[in-house]
């Protein structure tokens, strides 16, 4: 993270620290699709999926039959849901390992 101080700020000896946002980004599973499909955040950001339908999902990290050991939610069911914390930029795509016809992806930049 890249903090600036201002010249008036170090003359007067104020002191300065960098103001942390408590980023959280929400994806609803619904109708067998994670809305939005695709999201771009910054490093730092917790996603947090929510199941709408009455049938469990998963939130897996890689592409069905590829998973990946970045994250995986397990099965949860309505109204459960799954929060992940994307610490390092990088592309993240996600899918659900019952339901491999559903897919997403995460974009940390």
């Amino acid at each position: 993270m890249l903090v600036r101080i201002t010249l008036a700020a170090l003359i007067s000896g104020v002191s300065i620290a960098p103001a942390f946002a408590d980023d959280a980004v929400k994806v609803d599973i619904k109708l067998f699709q994670f809305k939005p499909k695709e999201l771009v955040v910054k490093p730092g950001t917790t996603v947090t999926w929510t199941n709408g339908d009455a049938i469990e999902h998963s939130v897996t990290a890689g592409a069905p039959g590829k998973p990946s050991d970045a994250f995986d939610s397990g099965f949860f069911t309505k109204g459960g849901s799954y929060a992940h914390t994307f610490a390092a930029p990088g592309t993240f795509t996600y899918f659900c390992k019952r339901h491999p016809n559903m897919h997403a992806v995460v974009k940390v930049e």
